[in-house]
């Protein structure tokens, strides 16, 4: 039946969606109807102006028409849509009637600004009537697929109505066995009623009849209970005097407990001192490990600073050889030259002989600056005795610029300085002084012709030490070919001014004396840069 209920309700619905329909389908055929008889309407009272000149006459059909063709748009711009029908063939027709539309305005205005010519012109034209034509058709096409559509759906109204009248013989006929079946169980039930009325009095004897039962049986077991609580009782007396024993037994078993919990605290006892000497001894085996790593890591270390002291041990021995020979081959020039001239003097007179005494005095004096380059060397080499101060970068700079104030004056050098922070450092004054003098002095020395000497410091921190760089415009040197040679002892790489090779190798020295390293970087005609970390 709900099944049944729900259909019905479905098919109304089914009923009022087609009654919708026809009388969508009759406003659109109307609508599509009242687009021809607009069109008539806007081109008679724009003809109607046109011969008459009375603009009354035109306005108000024409903002009639105006009006309507709009609405008339809007409602079939939806419908149709809604329809599925297709649009091509509107829109056409829409754009047609709205150019005429705009056509009769332009009649309009040339009428308004008094060009009768003009509008004469565009009505001889007769646009009017093939649009008239166009819609006309169109109106006929529409509703000839409307009425189709009406067709269908007063087709599917009256199925609707006929499916409607058939469930409700349906429901009636469902409904009428319904109803039998309810007479004919209430009949049955007015029956039933009455057998359990029977049933239940028979029910009340049988229960009358089984409490009497009941009652007897209880009296019996009653009886049974009461002689079993006598011997129960003297059950008890018996367990009791059993008890009496068994508390003699647990007092003497309290007895046995109580040695066993002294035993078993002297074994806590014993447990307690034996971990506490396992703790200490394992305290002191740890201590003992620790030692031995200690130990291990010493011995290593000490390893590492032999080698270490071997290599540079080596690293001087090597140095000393090349040292030794340098100085061997110096002083044996030297003095090789030196008896040579002495040979000759005894075989020469006048100014000869002062010529050769001449050369002696300059042979003597090079030995001699040759022994104090040594002696000056030596000294650098020997380990740093001496209490270190703080030297100020800055003021050493400034000094060193006063004492080379000729050479800055005359060659027009530029100097420039940068500080960062740190410019202070714990060390030799006389080294870093001497360090500084060389690079700069060298720097002026070794310019480039015709070219004014720039020169740039820049000091600052690097990873907890001092930096500095030094870098000029200078000749530069070749590295490929000389990367070697450049802090070597009496190397030179440029012979046009005054030199002895020996201001860069004190460089160097006298930092490996400080700890320090010292790096270049240069090229042939663009200049050269040292930067020492100290």
């Amino acid at each position: 039946m709900i099944i049944n209920i729900l259909l019905i309700r479905q098919n109304g619905k089914t009923i009022q969606k087609n009654q919708d329909i026809l009388n969508t389908s009759q406003e659109i055929i109307i609508n599509a109807e009242e687009i021809v008889e607009i069109l008539h309407l806007i081109d008679v009272g724009i003809r109607g102006y046109y011969i008459s000149g009375n603009k009354f006459m035109y306005k108000s059909p024409a903002d009639s028409a105006k009006r309507r063709i709009e609405k008339t748009f809007n409602f079939l711009d939806q419908e149709l849509d809604n329809q599925f029908y297709a649009l091509e063939e509107y829109s056409m027709v829409k754009d047609t009637v709205n150019y005429y539309f705009k056509l009769v305005s332009e009649i309009d205005q040339a009428l308004e600004n008094g060009n009768k010519e003009k509008a004469k012109n565009i009505i001889l034209q007769d646009q009017g009537y093939p649009v008239w034509l166009i819609a006309n058709s169109f109106s006929n096409k529409l509703k000839e697929y409307e009425l189709n559509i009406q067709k269908k759906a007063t087709y599917n109204f009256q199925r609707a109505v006929n499916t409607s009248f058939w469930l409700q013989i349906i429901l009636f006929i469902i409904a009428l066995p319904t109803l039998l079946y309810a007479a004919r169980y209430a009949v049955q039930s007015l029956g039933l009623s009455e057998k359990l009325r029977v049933v239940e009095s028979e029910k009340s004897n049988i229960l009358k009849e089984q409490k009497e039962k009941l009652e007897r049986l209880v009296r019996k077991r009653t009886d049974e209970i009461l002689a079993q609580n006598e011997e129960i009782r003297a059950q008890n007396e018996e367990i009791s005097s059993q008890n009496d024993v068994i508390l003699s037994q647990n007092e003497e078993m309290k007895d046995s407990q109580r040695l066993i919990e002294e035993k078993n605290e002297e074994l806590t006892l014993q447990n307690d001192i034996l971990n506490k000497a396992k703790i200490t001894i394992e305290k002191q085996q740890k201590l003992l490990e620790l030692k031995n790593e200690e130990l291990t890591e010493e011995v290593a270390k000490q390893n590492k600073n032999l080698k270490e002291t071997n290599l540079e041990l080596i690293n001087q021995i090597n140095k000393l050889q090349q040292f030794g020979y340098i100085v061997s081959h110096n002083l044996r020039s030297s003095t090789a030259r030196l008896l040579g001239l002495s040979n000759l003097i005894d075989n020469t007179s006048g100014s000869e002989r002062e010529n050769i005494i001449e050369l002696m005095k300059q042979s003597s004096e090079d030995l001699h600056e040759l022994i104090n380059d040594v002696s000056m060397i030596l000294l650098i080499q020997k380990p740093i005795t001496k209490i270190l101060e703080e030297v100020d970068i800055r003021e050493t700079i400034s000094k060193v610029k006063n004492i080379l104030k000729n050479e800055i004056d005359n060659t027009s050098a530029v100097i420039n300085e940068s500080y960062q922070n740190k410019n202070k450092l714990k060390s030799l004054p006389l080294y870093i002084e001497s360090i500084i003098y060389n690079l700069i002095s060298n720097a002026i020395k070794y310019r480039q012709k015709n070219l004014n000497p720039q020169i740039y410091i820049k000091v600052n921190d690097f990873q907890n030490k001092l930096k500095i760089e030094i870098e000029d415009n200078g000749l530069g040197i070749d590295l490929e070919n000389n990367i070697d040679k450049v802090f070597g002892l009496y190397k030179r790489f440029h012979f046009h001014v005054e030199g002895k090779g020996l201001g860069l190798y004190l460089v160097k020295t006298q930092i490996d004396a400080l700890g320090g390293k010292i790096e270049v970087e240069s090229k042939i005609g663009r200049g050269t840069k040292f930067t020492i970390i100290i």
